[in-house]
């Protein structure tokens, strides 16, 4: 608590004080006038400065009684850790006891609810992820079943099913994937809730890793009919040795496949095909930075500022009902939470950029704050 901020409270009370010494002062004046007698002006200044004097004492005491434990309840008001809220100064007076019980009892009920509420959270999760889990059963059985009649169908030849059924079989195989995926998705986002104990830090090569995710999703390319590209930097650009970054593999992974399905959706055209580029660069300060590019149909500018917010499917996710939202804001939160950076530079009709910063080795958690591109967000 600032000494302004004390004075300007007790300004009432200065006044008063302050007010009342003067009418003392006329009245003592007044009586020595009716018999004929007066104070002398040095005598009146005397007694105004005496009072000044215990009035300036008594605001000192009461201002060092008060500063500990008012500092105290600032700063456990803007505490960001809820421990820091107890945490208050004995107090002096009983004033400040009153106040300081208040919020002891506030403080307890608050433990009190957030407890109950992180174990209702617990629960909920561990009842999600067990339902998830539950759920991929079905999942890998229609994807067996669905294997077995693609194997039936070779074996039978010419007594093989029509085509209606085939494109049936396909589109069952299209849904029963993309269900896969969102049941993933969903024990990715319960995960986050633990991200320590599901963290494996180790070296990570971003190339080879590009290479894996691409490989994986080469049904997905073909079928949007857009064709991906994975540029090797040369020597004098980011040594191989330069790609090779500490983080955890998994994870990252899964950022590289919200990433990538993104750029495969939006760059997909029923006129022409599309195409995807993966390059790297290296920064000055000895990061990397991976960078995803491609030639969709970009992001408005007045969705560019949200699309790592949850459930936010902007302008192109109300043109695909498949959009969930989630794919960019998963990618940010597993960022954060592994000290890297997600950015995005788009405009509609010039396609989109994804540039994933990594921090040079041993600052893993420093992070960074390079320039962004522009439009980069």
């Amino acid at each position: 608590m600032k000494l302004s901020h004390f004075l300007r409270d007790r300004a009432a009370y200065i006044a008063a004080y302050l007010i009342f010494g003067f009418v003392v002062v006329a009245v003592v004046q007044l009586d020595l006038a009716i018999s004929g007698a007066s104070l002398r002006y040095v005598n009146v200044a005397y007694l105004l400065l005496l009072g000044l004097v215990g009035l300036f004492l008594f605001l000192l005491y009461e201002y060092r009684r008060s500063r500990g434990f008012c500092r105290s309840l600032e700063e456990a008001a803007a505490a960001d850790d809820l421990d820091a809220l107890g945490a208050l100064e004995k107090p002096a007076s009983l004033e400040q006891r009153l106040v300081y019980d208040a919020w002891q009892r506030l403080n307890a009920r608050l433990q009190s609810e957030l407890a109950k509420e992180r174990e209702r959270g617990a629960k909920r999760v561990a009842m999600i992820s067990q339902w998830a889990h539950h759920m991929k059963t079905p999942v890998s059985v229609i994807h067996l079943e669905l294997d077995k009649a693609a194997n039936l169908a070779g074996e039978l030849g010419s007594r093989a099913p029509g085509p209606e059924l085939r494109a049936l079989l396909a589109s069952i195989a299209e849904e029963n994937a993309r269900l896969d995926a969102l049941l993933q998705m969903l024990l990715n986002l319960n995960r986050l809730d633990d991200f320590s104990g599901d963290l494996r830090v180790e070296k990570v090569d971003l190339l080879a890793l590009a290479r894996r995710v691409v490989n994986d999703h080469r049904r997905a390319f073909i079928a949007h009919r857009v064709y991906p590209t994975v540029e090797e930097p040369g020597p004098g650009q980011c040594p191989a040795s330069g790609l090779t970054v500490e983080s955890d593999p998994k994870w990252l992974r899964l950022i590289l496949e919200q990433v990538l399905t993104n750029a495969i959706k939006y760059s997909a055209r029923p006129d022409r095909e599309g195409s995807v580029r993966i390059r790297f660069e290296r920064l000055g300060d000895g990061g990397v930075v991976l960078e995803v590019a491609d030639d969709g149909i970009g992001i408005a500018p007045e969705d560019l500022g949200r699309v790592f917010e949850p459930f936010f499917t902007g302008a192109n996710g109300r043109m695909n009902a498949r959009a969930t939202g989630m794919g960019l804001y998963l990618a940010r939160e597993a960022c954060r939470r592994l000290g890297h950076e997600i950015r995005i530079a788009s405009a509609p009709g010039q396609g989109t950029r994804v540039r994933l910063y990594f921090a040079p080795e041993r600052t893993l958690h420093a992070g960074l704050s390079p320039t962004p591109l522009p439009g980069e967000r």
